[in-house]
């Protein structure tokens, strides 16, 4: 039977596996990824390489930026990225980030619309 801090250890590496996959399959540097979650390089190298846990807050920020479940970080799936949905999730956010209030509520009553 595995010890506690072997299976710490074990968990601390499977999150670094996830994060540096993460950063991959989005063809991202190390300083692209960093900037893209809005995190210092540092916490991201340290993430990626296992030395270190990264915070809940960390990993929220993650998974936030690349709309994935939090839980992504933990379990053994392969979790599946659409690549392509992640770029345009993140190229609409950027600019519905720079619309008025007015345009915005025309945006969501567009996609109100959509849904119906």
């Amino acid at each position: 039977m595995e010890n506690i801090e072997t299976k710490c250890a074990n968990t601390t590496r499977h999150i670094a596996d996830k994060i540096l996959f993460l950063r991959r399959a989005n063809k991202l540097t190390q300083e692209g990824f960093a900037e893209k979650v809005g995190l210092d390089l540092r916490t991201i190298a340290r993430a990626e390489s296992g030395k270190h846990r990264p915070s809940a807050q960390t990993m929220e920020m993650i998974a936030s930026c690349f709309q994935i479940p939090i839980s992504y970080f933990f379990d053994d799936s392969s979790y599946k990225i659409d690549i392509s949905k992640t770029a345009l999730i993140y190229e609409i956010n950027t600019k519905l980030n720079v619309l008025s209030k007015n345009n915005l509520r025309k945006v969501k009553s567009f996609i109100d619309l959509i849904e119906k």
